[in-house]
């Protein structure tokens, strides 16, 4: 951690306690918001550690689970759009 308070201390110019306190403020913030899984790992970067491999591989499963969802969605919009405005060159009422 004492990397990152430098770190921290010469880019705001505040005190190393300041820069504790931030640190550990925004440590909890982000672990807050993100699965149990993956805490320990933000504890692990803070200290000057690594993401492990198992959650690098986790954060690709999900991002290529996103991806997928994401693909999708796009792909039922398009047929959406395709349809109103098929009915509307038409002269259909869009339903």
């Amino acid at each position: 951690m004492q990397e990152l308070i430098k770190k921290v201390t010469e880019a705001a110019g505040i005190s190393e306690d300041q820069a504790r306190k931030a640190i550990e403020t925004v440590s909890t913030y982000v672990k807050d918001k993100m699965p149990e899984t993956f805490r320990s790992q933000i504890d692990n970067l803070v200290n000057g550690g690594i993401i492990s491999e198992v959650v690098k591989s986790k954060m690709n499963e999900v991002a290529s689970e996103f991806r997928d969802k994401a693909e999708d969605l796009i792909e039922d919009v398009r047929e959406k759009l395709g349809d109103i405005f098929s009915k509307k060159d038409e002269g259909e009422k869009p339903s």
